[in-house]
């Protein structure tokens, strides 16, 4: 009689993620291209460009002919400029055009765009909590049965 001594290491580290989004599923696989891509967005890109919006907004502040139509032009600018770092780290998780494709499927709103890039980090993340918590607890059970031999 054969004994399975078959440790399936891939069901305990499985990476992936089925996530519904604008009416779509997607299979997302946890990856340093994945991770690195939200938390750039998030972490990198969006602080950057709101230092750098800052310190246009003084320059805009500091000229006394600056118009309302100035100010408009400047902060649709960079509303442009942000939803296309968006729609560019969703093309990277979710694969090309489908930036574009949730922009369009949520009324072409770059708040919730930036909402579903925030959402899916946090999803990701519980990934990697519930991996390290079934891998601490399977270390866990296993040290314990050790010290009772």
């Amino acid at each position: 009689m054969a004994i399975n001594n078959i440790i399936d290491l891939d069901a305990k580290l499985a990476l992936t993620k089925t996530v519904k989004i604008a009416g779509k599923n997607y299979d997302i696989s946890i990856s340093d291209e994945i991770d690195s891509a939200l938390s750039d967005y998030a972490n990198i890109d969006v602080t950057v460009q709101l230092r750098d919006m800052a310190s246009k907004l003084e320059k805009l502040d500091g000229v006394e002919t600056t118009t309302a139509d100035q100010y408009k032009s400047f902060t649709q600018e960079e509303m442009i400029s942000m939803r296309n770092g968006a729609l560019a780290t969703l093309d990277v998780v979710l694969g090309e055009g489908e930036g574009q494709r949730i922009y369009d499927h949520y009324g072409q709103s770059t708040k919730a765009v930036n909402t579903v890039i925030g959402l899916l980090q946090t999803e990701l993340d519980k990934v990697m909590v519930e991996r390290k918590k079934a891998a601490d607890k399977h270390y866990s059970n296993r040290h314990k049965n050790n010290k009772k031999k």
